[in-house]
């Protein structure tokens, strides 16, 4: 099983080191026992995301259809895209959750638009500063 960083911590790493309450993750898993497509578990300040590893369309039409737009911040994490195969192309239909986000959250929205501005999942410095500055923003 594969573990992977996601978060505002995958995004912004140390710069939140003092403001984050925990750390998020995912893990791949290819034959769930205990889940049919997502399980999720806090631990002591450790979110744990579990997915079933299935064809991008797939995973990126689950998510949509249970319309969680907190869900949609993991496929732009350049790790966990890569480790699902995704392409920029795939996952815009997760745009339609957008504007459900709550305040808190919008710098997914920030950093949605630049991944699809770049056509890639690796953002300029500059558009990593202005998404840190709308999650700064939204936590005063």
């Amino acid at each position: 099983m594969e573990r992977i960083l996601v978060g505002s911590a995958a995004f912004f790493g140390n710069q939140i080191a003092s403001r984050s309450k925990g750390k998020e993750y995912v893990e791949l898993v290819y034959k769930p026992t205990a889940f049919e497509w997502q399980w999720e578990i806090c631990l002591r300040g450790t979110n744990i995301f579990r997915y079933k590893k299935e064809d991008v369309k797939t995973m990126v039409q689950r998510t949509v259809e249970l319309g969680d737009p907190r869900l949609v911040g993991k496929f732009l994490v350049p790790e966990f895209a890569a480790a699902i195969g995704a392409t920029v192309e795939d996952i815009k239909p997760l745009e339609v959750l957008l504007p459900k986000l709550e305040n808190k959250l919008r710098y997914i929205a920030v950093i949605f638009e630049a991944v699809m501005a770049n056509n890639s999942f690796e953002l300029e410095p500059w558009q990593l500063n202005d998404a840190y500055e709308v999650y700064k923003q939204s936590r005063k």
